[in-house]
């Protein structure tokens, strides 16, 4: 009674229009079902003043399919969509998805868990005004006026993060894209016309005490693809890409069949070797299992879930690689290889994994177990790309070759030692 299921959307969520194959939208439709049972708590809050058609008559549905994407809250007759963007939502990812949707005719409103959790009845009143006006809604529940101008809280941002900092402005500048749920370009572009929310002064502030930018936006760029990363896994450097160059060059004529990586942390080399080769499938493994869980959400992301196994694996226990049945064409591998009296700078030292970056007194515990290993571990044709810290290229190629290798070294973009191929 009272539902206002009256109009037409213009598309349904089932592919048409979208070129979507069959199986495709199968593993949609899984995919969401999986959702609904395992919510958000912010999404189970928000789900209790939508369903049952309470809000203004309009019903509303939860995980919902539309073209290639699943919605976390869809009214059809409005063609609104309503999402709840936990920390590790990529800006930049959303801008292009809600995009998409609206050549197709949806509205996508988007809040965050903090939001929902605060400000519930900010949250509702948008969605009111979007279901019954029809209005586009601002981006975020708050009052438009609030705060400093976004140009002015950038120069005042940049000027405390000085000495923090090598790059105070672009932190500044991605601090505050991030909380406005903007790309840096747009809000570059919008810079005239935004403000600055009071949560900016307080992201500014833990960035002065060192911690990574990644971790407070909840992301890391690496080969191309925004990577979720947290305290549990070490954040993607650069450096490390020259892993995915080798391997592209080396295997230019030739797909390896199966990768394996050691240490996958957040899964950022598997995945974007994966991204290369189309036709391999490979296996991470990791001695942590919340560094897994985040492997496992971004091969989702990445849509890569198909070709990208993990296991939960020491490589310090015995026989860890029995659970490793196949043979790998190649083998990437990011040790932990720093001497355990090494000073880093504040931003690791206090905020990323210590299991992952100390290997005993002169950083090479880790290579001592990984590389006689290799041998039960590649194929007869197969590579292992290990990366070495700048000056252990003589130590590390030294036990490569008591194992039996070839060894060659490459250099980062930097010219620092970075990169050992290990052949048989």
């Amino acid at each position: 009674m009272g539902s206002k299921e009256t109009q037409t959307p213009p598309l349904q969520g089932r592919g048409k229009g979208w070129g979507i194959s069959k199986e495709r939208l199968a593993v949609l439709h899984e995919r969401a079902k999986k959702l609904r049972l395992n919510p958000t708590e912010p999404e189970k809050i928000l789900w209790r003043h939508l369903n049952r058609s309470q809000l203004a008559g309009y019903k509303f549905r939860r995980q919902a399919v539309i073209g290639d994407y699943i919605a976390d809250f869809s009214c059809p007759s409005r063609s609104l969509i309503v999402e709840v963007d936990g920390d590790t939502h990529i800006a930049e990812k959303d801008v292009a998805r809600d995009q998409k949707l609206e050549r197709f005719g949806y509205r996508t409103l988007r809040f965050s868990n903090s939001d929902v959790m605060q400000n519930m009845d900010g949250v509702l009143e948008q969605i009111e005004m979007a279901l019954v006006k029809g209005n586009r809604p601002h981006p975020n529940p708050s009052p438009e006026g609030e705060g400093l101008s976004a140009a002015q809280a950038l120069r005042e941002a940049a000027q405390k993060l000085d000495k923090t900092s090598d790059t105070p402005r672009l932190d500044a500048e991605l601090l505050l894209a991030h909380i406005l749920g903007l790309s840096r370009e747009r809000l570059l572009l919008d810079l005239p016309k935004l403000r600055a929310p009071d949560e900016f002064e307080a992201l500014v502030a833990r960035r002065e005490k060192s911690e990574p930018i990644a971790h407070l936006v909840g992301t890391k760029e690496f080969w191309g693809h925004a990577f979720t990363v947290s305290p549990d896994v070490l954040i993607p450097r650069p450096d490390s890409e020259t892993l995915i160059e080798q391997a592209v060059q080396l295997f230019a004529g030739r797909q390896p069949a199966h990768i394996l990586d050691l240490g996958t942390g957040s899964g950022a080399l598997l995945l974007s070797t994966l991204s290369e080769f189309a036709d391999a499938k490979g296996t991470g493994i990791d001695a942590s299992a919340k560094a897994l869980e985040i492997a496992h959400n971004n091969a989702d992301r990445l849509n890569l879930s198909e070709r990208a196994q993990f296991h939960l694996i020491d490589w310090k226990a015995s026989n860890w690689v029995k659970p490793l049945s196949s043979p790998f064409d190649l083998i990437l591998a990011n040790p932990p290889y720093v001497a355990t009296d090494a000073e880093l700078s504040p931003d690791v030292a206090a905020y990323e994994p210590h299991q992952a970056l100390f290997a005993g007194a002169d950083g090479l515990d880790d290579y001592r177990i990984i590389i006689p290993a290799l041998a039960d571990l590649l194929t007869p044709a197969g590579l292992a790309l290990l990366e070495i810290g700048f000056d252990q290229r003589d130590s590390v190629s030294n036990i490569a070759r008591e194992n039996g290798y070839v060894v060659e070294c490459k250099q980062d973009l930097g010219g620092n030692d970075r990169l050992l191929i290990l052949a048989r």
